[in-house]
């Protein structure tokens, strides 16, 4: 009866004192010079207020406990919840990796004596750490004495715009650090994004990355990179995956301001200073703690460019609404398991649509 007490406190004190403000403005209104206000009518008021915000309050939040013990009672626990709320977000990518090797493919052939390496894919669907819609990463990195990066991305563009052709792509845009390409794949459309790069030096594998500023202010910069340092700190262990995959989802269900790769480093410090528990749902709660503790504090700097503050891509205000959100989840959990289900609602209303 978590929903049902709930529900009915609130509907009590929201009917209640509504219906008392109601008659305090009738008893102003109406009074009678000399007439003495009539404190038992307000409490009247009150009570008769209270006592049908709290009975509606009550059904409705019986209904909706009978529903979410319908729904974990369907897949047989809160573990088994998420991990069925992981398959209905889970993406198979198959086709939009054959389509990104021939993009990459067709790029080589494009520049390939300009280029310093075979263009190279990158991005959650990689480190698979994807969840359903996730686009892939084409990064295409330019020799040294190419040219500007300025230069570099607008040859890219350039030649996607004007020479590029396949049969399945159905939209290009122009983006801040890439050239976004959208395919109809299986009925679907799927996104590659195209990042053009240029050495910085022949061996430490930075490089640098266009920033197209498209404010009306803002000027186009750049700054540096290094994907093979980012792979390297991006390397994730099983339950990790899972549990980075987990958190893009509760992003998305619930409108949170927080960047894939942000998660992923936060994730990954979460492992690094915690000992995690075992099973998704305790491992779920013990990561979504640390964020609540830390979120607000703790500094992530992109192993491939110091000067990248990962975690200022928030604000304080921002972070500071994302721990509490992430306070309140923990207490709500602790309370009743069920309430999980508030969190990850999607697959809820496909089990009682069912």
């Amino acid at each position: 009866m978590n929903k049902a007490v709930k529900y009915a406190t609130n509907g009590a004190v929201i009917f209640g004192l509504g219906n008392a403000a109601i008659n305090i403005f009738q008893q102003l209104s109406n009074q009678n010079a000399g007439q003495k206000f009539d404190w038992i009518n307000l409490l009247k008021s009150f009570g008769t207020g209270a006592l049908v915000g709290g009975t509606g309050g009550f059904a409705i939040g019986l209904i909706r406990d009978n529903k979410m013990s319908k729904v974990i009672a369907s897949v047989g626990n809160v573990s088994k919840y998420l991990n069925r709320t992981l398959n209905y977000y889970k993406d198979d990518n198959t086709l939009l990796l054959e389509k990104a090797e021939k993009v990459r493919k067709k790029l080589d052939s494009k520049f390939n004596k300009e280029l310093a390496n075979y263009p190279n894919l990158n991005g959650s669907i990689t480190k698979d750490t994807s969840i359903y819609g996730s686009d892939i990463d084409i990064q295409i990195p330019f020799k040294r004495d190419f040219g500007s990066i300025e230069n570099v991305y607008y040859t890219v563009s350039d030649f996607i715009f004007d020479e590029f052709q396949d049969t399945k792509l159905v939209g290009i845009r122009e983006q801040k650090h890439s050239i976004g390409l959208e395919f109809n794949i299986g009925n679907e459309i799927k996104r590659i994004d195209v990042i053009p790069l240029r050495q910085i030096d022949n061996n430490s594998g930075d490089t640098y990355l266009y920033v197209n500023n498209t404010g009306f202010f803002e000027k186009p910069t750049y700054k540096k990179t290094n994907y093979l340092k980012q792979l390297k700190k991006m390397q994730f262990s099983t339950k990790e995956k899972k549990i980075v995959r987990l958190l893009k989802v509760w992003k998305v269900e619930n409108n949170l301001k927080l960047k894939s790769i942000h998660i992923e480093f936060l994730v990954k410090k979460a492992f690094e200073k915690k000992q995690i528990p075992y099973g998704i749902e305790k491992c779920l709660l013990e990561t979504i703690n640390f964020l609540a503790e830390n979120i607000m504090f703790i500094k992530i700097i992109d192993p491939a460019n110091t000067n990248n503050i990962i975690s200022n891509s928030l604000t304080y205000k921002e972070k500071e609404s994302i721990s509490e959100f992430c306070y309140k989840m923990i207490e709500n959990i602790t309370q009743d398991e069920r309430n999980i289900i508030d969190y990850f609602p999607s697959l809820e209303s496909k089990i009682l649509n069912f």
